[in-house]
C-alpha cells in the first residue's frame, strides 16, 4: 500500500512539474512598453500580453477602436504585470498564452490579486482545447483560441464590445 501510494505521488509529482515547465523556461517576448492618450483621464484601459503577429494583429485593432476616445491606454508585457494595480484600471485586456495545459503563471498571480474581475478581459492562446483560467470560487470573462490569422477580426471585435461594456 505504502508503495503505491509513494507511486501515485511521485507521478502526481512529474506530472505536475512536466506540466508547468513550459512557462519557466519556453522563452517568450513581451510586447512594448507604450501610451496613449493622456493618464489623466477617467476612463484607464490596461492592456498585457506577449508578442507574437497574431496578438499584434488583435492589439493594434483594439488601439484604433479607442485611440480617438477619451480612454487612457497602457500597453505592458506580461512580465509587467506584476508592477501594475488592477484598481487604477477601467478595464483591462491580458492576452496570454496557454503552456502546459494553464495560463501563464503571471496572469494567475495577476488574476488573483485583482478584487473586481468584473473589469477584466482575458484571452488565452491555445493550439489546441479552449483554455480558461481556473480561479478558486472567482470566474474572469474569458477567450481562448487557437492563433490563427482569420481569427483576428472576429475576435477583436469580440473583445471590444466585452472592453465597450467596461467603459
Amino acid at each position: 500500500m505504502q508503495r503505491r501510494l509513494f507511486f501515485v505521488m511521485m507521478t502526481w509529482l512529474a506530472l505536475s512539474v512536466a506540466c508547468t515547465a513550459p512557462q519557466h523556461f519556453w522563452p517568450q517576448h513581451d510586447i512594448a512598453r507604450d501610451e496613449i492618450n493622456s493618464v489623466a483621464l477617467d476612463k484607464k484601459l490596461l492592456i498585457a500580453s506577449r508578442d507574437s503577429e497574431f496578438k499584434a494583429g488583435i492589439i493594434s485593432k483594439v488601439k484604433r477602436a479607442y485611440a480617438d476616445r477619451q480612454v487612457y491606454i497602457r500597453l505592458v508585457g506580461i512580465e509587467d504585470l506584476k508592477r501594475e494595480d488592477p484598481l487604477h484600471y477601467t478595464a483591462i485586456l491580458i492576452i496570454n498564452t496557454c503552456m502546459g495545459w494553464d495560463i501563464d503563471w503571471r496572469v494567475k498571480d495577476f488574476l488573483n490579486r485583482a478584487n473586481n474581475l468584473d473589469a477584466i478581459v482575458v484571452l488565452t492562446t491555445a493550439d489546441g482545447e479552449d483554455s480558461y483560467p481556473q480561479l478558486k470560487g472567482r470566474q474572469v470573462d474569458a477567450i481562448s483560441s487557437a492563433s490563427v490569422v482569420h481569427k483576428i477580426d472576429p475576435l477583436a471585435q469580440q473583445i471590444i464590445g466585452k472592453l465597450d461594456r467596461l467603459l
